[in-house]
């Protein structure tokens, strides 16, 4: 039996680690799905990586580790498939945008947003608006938000300019 064997006891993992991992990768994901599937994951890779235990941590210190690595790779991935499929609405052929846009970048005739027939004319319903576009701009990657947040300022500038 070799020094690793002594050391990790991968047969108890699941009743030792499995509730304390468990809740950290919620803490980072929010998602119970993924969060199970992050701590089945970690429990196969460190299966895999027996051999590769030096010793130089506790068996649960080791787990999280590859853990934190899981969850990194998780949303390193996400991040590009959104990186890419925003780039072209989704659709890995650009066939999105000819369903919806000119060659010229102008709405076809059908495919144009309706007017939603909402009057923004009263204050509640201006507030509303406003919150729920501060909490989608919220949400964007900081480069994004800059932008969005530029293109308003640069309209309210216009708008001011225009008006005198």
């Amino acid at each position: 039996m070799s020094q690793t064997q002594n050391i990790l006891n991968p047969n108890n993992w699941i009743k030792i680690y499995s509730d304390e991992l468990y809740g950290y990768a919620m803490g980072k994901t929010s998602n119970t799905e993924l969060a199970e599937d992050l701590v089945q994951e970690t429990f196969l890779a460190g299966l895999k990586s027996l051999e590769n235990f030096k010793g130089n941590s506790s068996e649960r210190t080791w787990l999280f580790s590859i853990l934190k690595f899981k969850i990194a790779d998780h949303y390193r991935k996400a991040s590009t498939k959104n990186e890419i499929s925003n780039s072209k609405f989704g659709s890995e052929d650009g066939s999105f945008m000819d369903n919806y846009f000119t060659e010229d970048g102008d709405w076809k005739e059908n495919a144009a947003p309706k007017e939603w027939g909402i009057d923004y004319s009263t204050a509640i319903e201006n507030k509303e608006l406003g919150i729920a576009l501060n909490n989608c701009i919220d949400k964007l990657p900081d480069t994004q938000k800059q932008l969005v947040l530029l293109k308003l300022v640069e309209e309210e500038k216009l708008k001011l300019f225009v008006r005198n």
